[in-house]
């Protein structure tokens, strides 16, 4: 019979974890008692000598300061580690960590050569040790999968539920104690948590990219996206995959959101929309602090919208700046793939994990020497906006000659015809074509999809050149009047333009229909894109609004998005992490003078 895995979750206190069994092979770990169930403890690390009590309570500080894993539940038995084979346990070291709370002591020797298990805390269970990972509720409803990592260099579902009596209808995700893990040269980002959109492969788990017939035709991967082996490479803990919209389309919840439930904004009255595509990755990060970071992608705002809604960091890139190899494609003229943070230092790591080098890691930079900032763009409507962007960007004034259409008028179809045909030809009609082969029907797919279905067909390859061909004529245009590539990842100006004007878009919305988007136009979130630049959403504080549903007062995240030359993706998340260092410093500054008048 072939061996099976078993899913054990403990519940320790008020809190669930999951045992994640250790591979063990190559080490001098012995078999405990095998009557031991689901025991927590923790492992100690001691050289040379044991540490006093002072000593002890310090280690344990900066256990329960650095890890949300760990708790005092876990001292009840203390495993020390050493290589040291001439170090006994005294009775008065028992007595120092049964002071602490420490029932039961066990000591354990290894080799310099075996592998040493990390600090932290562990679980015995019928003799063995098992990894604690903590399971948190997920409420935001952000999560398609949790994930843990099987036995080779892949991943597996966490069979595993908890919390169901408070929160029935939430997946389970699992975290891995921080204290595992220590950096390292080769691994600088070690241990920081981080979840992937479902249209990002990760290897041993299905892309749904929100389908069920897409879930439902093809296989597990057998290899990761490139850019989430990158991250692995470098240390990132992958905890799951995350909810998007279906196949990274245009849709609004709760209407459009027809195969699954779309994810929660956490802000306002809780009932705002999450916006998308990208939507489970901003989710995830804006509501809950045990994730570090996520990955999403921005074919033409996936990334930067939910972020604007969501109230935290996100970026779209330079095109090309993160491989996209193992990504569900809209377009190549498009794709891209960035993440979300919650503060802007953490951003800064992130950006730098995906898109820096070793030569960038430690690189300063100068300020940029312009800011371009339109003091009469806030708040406004398209219509309004759409005449400050012309004079803004002075097409009337530079546009190429023997021109004489407005910006939106010239670059309307841009987009739809530099993207739609891709759409169609390299996702659309293969999987369409497939599906219908194999289970003897068409596949049932959400309303603006089934809209996309019908349109795509209708671009033609010429239309799609002539798409292609306006984008050079945007690129050679912004570059020379507005803001050239950057040189040697610097960008002399910053474009600021608002993502939020103070108007709460909710959830529970009826819709008359789909919105059969098809990027037609020229708006102001079409700046950076067109021009294949990076650009970076920050969040600058809230408005308040009165909610339709609470019917009173509440706060609406608001945003700036910040775009940079193509190319200076790294010195753009610098530039922000420093300024709101600066901020900082200057407001604890301005207290501290109120303190001393």
């Amino acid at each position: 019979m072939a061996g099976g895995i078993v899913s054990t979750v403990v519940r320790v206190g008020d809190i669930s974890y999951y045992m994640h069994p250790l591979n063990l092979s190559g080490s001098h770990i012995p078999i405990f008692g095998r009557d031991t169930i689901g025991e927590a403890c923790t492992i100690l690390t001691v050289d040379c000598h044991f540490p006093n009590v002072a000593e002890l309570q310090a280690i344990l500080d900066d256990f329960r300061t650095k890890d949300d894993v760990w708790s005092r539940d876990f001292i009840g038995t203390i495993i020390v580690q050493t290589t040291d084979i001439d170090l006994k346990l005294t009775a008065n070291d028992k007595d120092i960590l049964r002071s602490l709370g420490a029932n039961d002591t066990r000591l354990i020797y290894n080799d310099a050569a075996d592998v040493q298990l990390p600090q932290g805390p562990y679980f015995l269970h019928h003799g063995q040790l098992y990894q604690a990972y903590r399971l948190y509720p997920d409420t935001a409803d952000a999560f398609i999968v949790a994930t843990v990592p099987d036995n080779g260099d892949g991943f597996r579902s966490l069979d595993a539920s908890a919390y169901g009596e408070q929160f029935p209808s939430a997946l389970t995700v699992a975290v891995p104690s921080r204290l595992y893990y220590t950096k390292s040269c080769e691994k600088p980002y070690v241990g920081l948590r981080i979840a992937i959109k479902d249209i990002i492969d990760l290897k041993g788990l299905k892309t749904g990219a929100s389908s069920r017939a897409y879930t439902e035709l093809y296989p597990p991967k057998t290899e990761s996206a490139e850019t989430v082996k990158r991250l692995i490479d470098l240390g990132f803990v992958i905890v799951g995959k995350l909810k998007t919209t279906q196949f990274a389309d245009s849709e609004w919840p709760t209407s459009d959101w027809v195969d699954y439930h779309g994810p929660w904004n956490p802000h306002g009255d809780g009932y705002l929309t999450p916006s998308g595509s990208s939507a489970g990755s901003a989710s995830a990060v804006s509501t809950y602090k045990w994730l570090d970071m996520s990955l999403g992608t921005d074919t033409l705002g996936s990334i930067r919208s939910p972020s604007a809604a969501q109230g935290i960091f996100g970026m779209r890139p330079t095109l090309g700046a993160a491989n996209t190899t193992g990504l569900v494609p809209y377009s190549s003229n498009w794709d891209t793939i960035g993440g979300f943070a919650r503060t802007a230092t953490e951003f800064k790591t992130l950006a730098q994990a995906l898109y820096g080098s070793a030569e960038t890691h430690d690189k300063v930079y100068e300020k940029p020497t312009k800011l371009i900032y339109l003091t009469d763009y806030w708040p406004v409507n398209h219509e309004e906006s759409q005449k400050v962007m012309e004079s803004f960007i002075t097409w009337k004034r530079t546009r190429p000659e023997g021109t004489d259409e407005s910006i939106s008028d010239y670059f309307h179809h841009a987009f739809d015809w530099s993207a739609n045909r891709d759409q169609w030809t390299g996702l659309l009609k293969p999987f369409i074509e497939e599906y219908t082969d194999k289970m003897g029907k068409p596949p049932i797919l959400n309303p603006q999809v089934r809209f996309k279905v019908g349109y795509t067909p209708t671009v033609t390859e010429e239309q799609k050149e002539e798409g292609e061909r306006l984008l050079e004529v945007y690129h050679d245009w912004f570059y020379e009047h507005v803001m050239p590539p950057a040189k040697d990842g610097y960008s002399s100006s910053i474009i600021v333009l608002p993502w939020t004007n103070g108007v709460p878009n909710y959830r529970d919305t009826y819709k008359d229909g789909p919105q059969e988007f098809t990027g037609q136009g020229f708006f102001f979130y079409n700046v950076g894109p067109y021009a294949q630049c990076p650009e970076l959403i920050v969040p600058i504080g809230s408005t308040p609004y009165d909610s339709n549903l609470t019917q009173r007062e509440e706060q609406l995240p608001a945003a700036v998005g910040f775009i940079a030359a193509r190319g200076s993706d790294i010195m753009l998340a610098d530039f922000v992490s420093k300024l709101f260092e600066d901020s900082h410093a200057i407001i604890e500054s301005e207290q501290e003078q109120a303190r001393l008048a």
